[in-house]
């Protein structure tokens, strides 16, 4: 039994290397292909080349280190700048209560004369009233 199989299987090769053999004159070869295109297309880069050129592009990129270093670097700055503008805001918002201080005093002083003043007038009226109610 084994042997009627092998028979056949030998006999698809052979039908499928006939088909093989007609196709392949009428493929054309590398330097036909090459000769067609006429150096039109540049050839692929080889897996050495390529490795090559991506090494080439991350070797000037920076480690994950010096990327932590720098970011750790500028949240630094960042932390003295922001410091420096909460002074300057300490210090304007000091000066604006200094200042609303002292026109509260002023308020205070303004008001305390008015009143001398109208109770004075108060005064000078209730006189003149009683003088002309005689």
């Amino acid at each position: 039994m084994p042997k009627p199989d092998a028979d056949q299987r030998l006999r698809n090769l052979d039908r499928r290397l006939a088909n093989i053999e007609q196709v392949l004159p009428t493929l054309a070869t590398r330097d036909e292909l090459h000769a067609a295109i006429g150096g039109a297309i540049a050839p692929l880069a080889t897996r050495e080349e390529m490795h090559a050129a991506i090494a080439a592009a991350v070797a000037p990129l920076p480690t994950r280190e010096e990327m932590r270093t720098a970011i750790r670097a500028e949240g630094e700055e960042t932390r003295r700048h922001f410091d420096v503008v909460a002074e300057s805001f300490r210090s304007d918002i000091r000066v604006i209560a200094d200042g609303h201080v002292h026109l509260t005093h002023r308020i205070d002083t303004f008001e305390g004369e008015t009143k001398r003043a109208i109770a004075g007038l108060d005064r000078r009226v209730m006189r003149l009233e009683g003088k002309s109610s005689r």
